[in-house]
Parts: structure tokens; sequence; C-alpha cells
């Protein structure tokens, strides 16, 4: 029976890839046009905004320590005016001198005036801690004696740990949508034989037809979780070549270590199982693939819904990895952060895998029920 299963599986994996338009959309869309997107997306301001306009920056009176910094600053045009604030055309901030205090305003929401009101202020301290050094310096004071000790914080995850949190962002959540996408795709898979009419001339040869039903979903699997995988290289190697998500840091080597890239093959194939028999079972229940794809527009929402939780840093405890799609997205955020916990590996491929026996054996018996094969 087993050589049978696989007999279904070589003619619909053979079928699948002759299509040619379609396996080159899915290694196309899956290792350059999604990682390409969300680097374009991450990468946006750089790639499509003008070069930066000067910050004005408007000063109210002639102090020399405000002066002499932002002479310092080529990226700014000082505009002088009184005690009024004008409004100018273009980015802007403002510099005002109450007593010892200065109060520099600034739009947060606008990053280049932002870094502008950062590099400000850090010059004006520079300037004061001159100051004082000379201050100190005079009366015989060595400014050590101010600081008796030092405080130095020490950032204990090193690159790996900081690299798994920048890959596991957005991964996971495209991984899960693109592999339920593509298993979406090939839903003729399932219906098919039903469409051209062959369905009785595989039903009458002597392959049992629940050799047929795991065939069919093996194909399924296989094109889908090949996508999602695809996805993962493509994301990856966008990021080395510095064009991937918004933040992602140069200069680092993104890679995954051997365990890692098993439990993600692990994950995805024990997702993609589960996928490929909802569409097999819904595809043996409708009559054509476009009422099919009617029953399967709400797995596609569902799968979003539960895959956005990866984007949590929440620990939802081992139960919430049990339950389908979103267990796997969060074993899959574990994995990029290097602290997947090997039992709830096994939780999000069990909860898989129990799903995935049920809807085998709810479409076997559809199997042999001609009423709902052939049921107009």
């Amino acid at each position: 029976m087993k050589n049978k299963a696989w007999l279904v599986f070589r003619k619909e994996i053979t079928t699948m890839v002759r299509d040619r338009r379609l396996t080159i959309s899915v290694v196309v869309i899956s290792l350059f046009v999604m990682p390409l997107l969300m680097g374009f997306i991450g990468n946006i301001d750089r790639l499509t905004g003008a070069p930066d306009r000067p910050v004005a920056v408007i000063v109210q009176t002639g102090d020399e320590v405000i002066l002499d910094a932002l002479a310092a600053m080529p990226q700014v045009l000082i505009l002088r005016t009184g005690p009024r604030f004008e409004m100018v055309d273009g980015p802007s901030l403002r510099v005002v001198k109450e007593g010892a205090l200065y109060r520099i305003y600034g739009d947060g929401t606008n990053a280049q005036v932002w870094r502008t009101v950062a590099e400000l202020k850090e010059r004006i301290e520079a300037e004061r801690d001159r100051r004082v050094a000379q201050a100190l310096a005079a009366r015989g004071i060595s400014r050590s004696d101010l600081r008796p000790f030092e405080v130095q914080v020490v950032d204990t995850a090193g690159p790996d740990r900081r690299t798994g949190i920048l890959l596991s962002v957005l991964i996971p959540y495209l991984a899960i949508i693109l592999l339920v996408s593509n298993a979406n795709r090939a839903m003729y898979v399932a219906v098919g034989e039903k469409e051209k009419n062959t369905l009785a001339t595989l039903l009458v040869s002597n392959v049992p037809r629940r050799d047929i039903v795991v065939g069919k979903i093996l194909a399924i699997m296989v094109f889908s979780v090949v996508s999602s995988l695809l996805l993962v290289v493509g994301m990856i190697l966008f990021a080395n070549f510095g064009f991937s998500l918004e933040g992602l840091p140069d200069g680092i080597n993104y890679s995954l270590t051997f365990t890692q890239v098993a439990q993600l093959i692990v994950n995805l194939s024990a997702l993609a199982f589960l996928i490929a028999a909802i569409i097999m079972l819904l595809g043996t229940y409708a009559r054509s693939a476009r009422e099919a794809g009617i029953y399967t527009t709400p797995l596609l929402f569902i799968a979003i819904f539960l895959a956005v939780f990866s984007f949590s840093s929440t620990d939802f405890g081992p139960a919430a990895y049990a339950v389908p799609i979103l267990g796997n997205a969060l074993a899959m955020r574990d994995t990029f952060l290097g602290n997947l916990v090997p039992g709830r590996l096994l939780l999000a491929v069990g909860g898989n895998l129990l799903v995935f026996l049920a809807l085998v054996v709810a479409t076997v018996r559809m199997y042999h029920r001609e009423r709902i094969l052939f049921r107009e």
C-alpha cells in the first residue's frame, strides 16, 4: 500500500512540477519577490526619499553655546527670530534658553529632526562638561573626584541573540501565510480529477482509496512546505546582502544552525501536513476548484489571525503550542531566538498530527461515498 500511495504522490507532484508557470512562480515569489518586497518596505525611506533638506534651527538669542554647537553641524540652517515662534517651511526645531536651562523643541515623528535634536543636545552637554572641567581644574579639583566609581552595562545577549530577534520579527508570520497560500494553489490536486472527469478511472484502479488520499496529501504538503523554506532562505540571503527588514544592522552574518534548520523543517512539515489535509478534505467535498476556493478562504484568515501572535514576545505557556498554527508560529519564533524548548516543539507537532490524522480518516470515508464524490 505504501508503494501505491507513493505512486499517487509521484503522479501529483510530477503534474505540479510540469506546470512551469506554477513552479516558476512559487520559486520566484518565495525566494526573491517576498524577501525583496519586505526589504523594500523596510528601506522605503532610504530608497525613495529625496535628499534630506537642511533642518532649520530657530534661535532666539545670540548665546555662544548654541551658536558654537550649531556651527559644527553642517546639516542645519540657523535662523534668528524674535520672542515669538514663527512657522518655517520644512523640517525645523527651536532652541530657547530659560536661565540655565536650554529647551530644544522638535517633532519626534520626524526622524531627521529628531537626529538633529539628539546631536545638538549632545554637543551642548559636551560644552557643559568642558566648562565644568575647566572650573574644577582652576580650583585644583580633579574631575575624577566627582565620580569615585563607574557603572558599565554588558549585553549578555550576544550577536546571535540580536540576530535571532531581528529575524523572528516577520519571517514566521510570512512563512506560515505563504505555506497556506501555496497549499491553496495546489487545490487542483484534490479537485482536478473531478473537473477532468478522471476520478472514476482512478477509483476503479487497484490503488486503495486510502492510498489515493495519502498520496495527494503528500503532494500538497511537499509543494507548500518547500515554498515556505524557500522564503526563509530568501529572507536570510537578502539580510546578508544588507537589504531586508528595517533595523537589521550591517556587518552581521545571518545564518541558522543545523538544529534551527532541523526545527524549522519539522515544524513547517507538521503544519503542512495539517493544511494539506484540510485542503484535501474541502477539495473532496467541493464540486469544483472555484467552490473549494470559497471553502478555503476562511482558512487563510484564520492562519493570519493565529500567525500574528509570533510578533509578540509574551510567553503564552506550553498549552498554546498545542494549538495548530498558533503553536507553529510560536515555535518558529522561538527557533529564530534560539530558545525553543524541545517539549514545546513536540506539542506543536503533536497538535498538528492529531488533527491531521482525524482529517485523513474523514477524507478516506468521503472517498468511499460516491454520493459525495460525484455530487451534482
